[in-house]
């Protein structure tokens, strides 16, 4: 039957019966388990089930921690054993719950982190602000059997507490919160109430009070006046069960308020966290007052809702449900566990769930006496943690998923259509066989009427642009500006001016979109101003439909900036340094593009490190400056032509290359 819904999915997508215009999540890798049973690791764990969302060295860039590694942005360079705690036992990881939080009020972010096997409790550990060093660790809550920690602001002072769930009732335990402080040891613990002490539980308003309640499987803690105050009242309103009717579930870890039909009363979102069912339950008052919760079953054929979380992920202002599965949950023990695996994310439109989906993938048989297959890499199992962030600054948020097969980021890249050229191939001309058979045949390749030369091909699989020679592979404006003298392309003008000639700039025959292009350049004493276009897809604007590094004379000045320096991204990005010769010598310089990626080196040194994508405004630079182009950086063509600007000044080039990026 299953098998058969999925199918019928797909068909009703496919022939537009369901729209299929929605966000593109592209699924990227983070790190995972190494398969070596000989030394206890296999493709499914050990690794943690959760992860942190956080700037661990204040660089402004959100970093992921999982377990006892952290990673870095943007490039995700892993540090490992940061910290103690979530050991590891066989394919677990004693990390069942972790998030970000800022314990001692020192404008750091800390991590929260609690286990259930040799923890036995909740610890915080302290961010010290520099890289290298091991985070102290402090036990804020002990516990024989916890299920894990939820931050929230409980009293309403404007700062999170943590609101702790136990698996199961024990004698000394209770539901149990953590009042934060602003002093040693930063939390106070309150104890309300024992009943449904029990596997899964969260928090919200749901009397609409204003204060936040406590919510649990089978009922509802009423906060009072003051949080601290013990008297909570506990309202026995309702009753999680498996969709089948059989015996009481366990609830998923945390469980949402939200309200779900805009009835202006808050519902409850709960999963069966290792059976099937994920349901929402619907508050409704008679006129009585008499407040009731009616069962409405999301899904009933998917087992192991463990997490889940909310945020917006299509862009319309409304939060959205992301959950999904576990791997081997209980070693295996659970229901469905050799089902397939999934993740799924739910547009909620008052009451109805549309499924979106993340991931879907079958656990191929593995060490089977019938199948060859080998381990798993990747395998996307929803763990114990969900974060919901935007991890690349594109304005739109990302889902980071940590589960025993790894951890992964689910780049949003917004609805269909992609940017034009986005993912163009490079031109068939490009490729190294073309090139060589071009090469053998000596067969012309015609452009209209000019029949342009086979262009020379290195080792390396750099193609001459200009080898001292001619200007055959270029493109001219009606001036005739450019000249070649003693090997070098130089700019004659009567009269330099000093003015814009944007008809003027000297253009490659062919466009090109990820290469790298490398060149010399000389500039003069006095009056340098010139600039290296590329990506330019519109030769009758090339100012503002291309990307300019700047060409000028700033040799020897320690102020850097995005407009005057040599090497500057033009009106975007200063370099970060200024390695130019002095006037009169020759300077290497390299520009390589790939897709969202800029780098450019000057004379051997790297002085620009760019991701267009981080550029989404108008007329606003990623760090909040303006510049002059209306259209945003991210949503220029990533396809154009290159061009040698003339700006009315001297300038000079020479050995110019390019190499396609396949």
């Amino acid at each position: 039957m299953l098998r058969l819904k999925i199918f019928i999915l797909l068909n009703l997508i496919l022939f537009g019966v369901i729209s299929a215009a929605e966000p593109i999540f592209i699924p990227v890798k983070i790190d995972g388990p190494i398969h070596d049973p000989a030394n206890h690791t296999y493709w499914y764990g050990p690794f943690s089930e959760c992860a942190s969302v956080l700037d661990v060295d204040g660089d402004g860039d959100l970093d992921i921690a999982s377990g006892r590694n952290w990673y870095e942005a943007p490039d995700w360079i892993k540090h490992t054993d940061y910290r103690d705690g979530a050991k590891t036992n066989g394919p677990e990881t004693d990390d069942n719950s972790e998030f970000a939080m800022d314990v001692n009020f020192d404008g750091r972010m800390d991590i929260v982190s609690s286990g259930w096997m040799f923890m036995r409790g909740a610890y915080w550990y302290e961010n010290p602000g520099k890289k290298g060093v091991v985070w102290k660790s402090a036990l804020i809550h002990k516990a024989e059997n916890l299920e894990g920690v939820i931050p929230g602001d409980i009293d309403g002072d404007g700062d999170d507490d943590i609101l702790c769930n136990h698996w199961s009732l024990v004698e000394g335990q209770g539901v149990t919160w953590l009042e934060h402080i602003d002093r040693e040891p930063w939390f106070i613990e309150h104890v309300i109430g024992t009943e449904a002490d029990v596997h899964g539980n969260g928090l919200g308003d749901i009397n609409m009070d204003g204060r936040m309640d406590i919510v649990t499987p089978s009922g509802w803690y009423e906060q009072p006046r003051r949080a601290t105050d013990k008297s909570w009242t506990f309202h026995a309103e309702y009753q999680f069960q498996p969709p089948d009717g059989g015996r009481r579930a366990s609830a998923s870890h945390p469980i949402l308020v939200y309200d779900v039909n805009k009835d202006g009363l808050n519902d409850i979102i709960i999963g069966n966290s290792h059976a099937y069912g994920l349901a929402w339950l619907e508050q409704e008052i008679d006129s009585a007052g008499n407040r009731t919760f009616q069962s409405h079953w999301i899904e009933t054929e998917f087992s192991q809702f463990h997490t889940m979380e909310l945020g917006d992920l299509n862009g319309d202002g409304e939060p959205d449900l992301v959950t999904g599965k576990r791997l081997f949950a209980h070693h295996g023990d659970d229901i469905g566990a050799f089902e397939p695996l999934y993740a799924f994310w739910y547009d909620i439109q008052k009451g109805e769930f549309e499924r979106h989906i993340l991931s879907f993938n079958n656990l191929p048989k593995y060490q089977d006496a019938y199948s060859n297959n080998p381990p798993p890499n990747y395998v996307v199992s929803v763990g114990m943690k969900l974060n919901i962030a935007d991890m690349d600054k594109n304005g739109r948020n990302d889902v980071v998923i940590a589960g025993k097969g790894g951890l992964y980021v689910f780049y949003n890249i917004g609805e269909p259509p992609t940017p034009r050229n986005a993912y163009q191939l490079p031109p068939e001309k490009t490729y190294p066989s073309w090139v060589e058979w071009m090469r053998r045949t000596s067969i012309p390749r015609r452009q209209g009427n000019v029949t342009p030369p086979v262009p020379q091909t290195d080792s390396e699989g750099f193609i001459t642009l200009f080898d001292g020679s001619n200007l055959d592979n270029w493109n001219m404006g009606p001036d005739k500006s450019w000249v070649v003298e003693d090997g070098v392309i130089t700019l004659k003008r009567g009269e330099f001016d000093g003015q814009e000639h944007n008809s003027d700039y000297l253009w490659t025959k062919d466009m090109y979109g990820d290469f790298i292009l490398e060149l010399e350049l000389r500039v003069p004493e006095r009056g340098a101003n010139s600039g290296i276009f590329f990506r330019t897809s519109d030769l009758k604007d090339p100012v503002y439909t291309g990307i300019e590094m700047q060409v000028s004379n700033s040799y020897g000045r320690d102020a850097l900036n995005r407009r005057s320096t040599a090497g500057a991204i033009y009106e975007f990005m200063a370099p970060s340094k200024n390695p130019i010769k002095k006037p009169g010598e020759w300077n290497q310089c390299r520009i390589m593009c790939e897709d969202n990626k800029i780098l450019v080196w000057l004379n051997g040194e790297q002085i620009i490190d760019m991701d267009v994508n981080q550029w989404t405004k108008p007329n606003r630079n990623q760090d909040g400056s303006k510049n002059k182009f209306s259209t945003p950086l991210k949503d220029f063509a990533r396809e154009g032509y290159i061009g040698l600007q003339d700006h009315g000044r001297p300038v000079w080039y020479r050995n110019i290359k390019i190499r396609p990026l396949q």
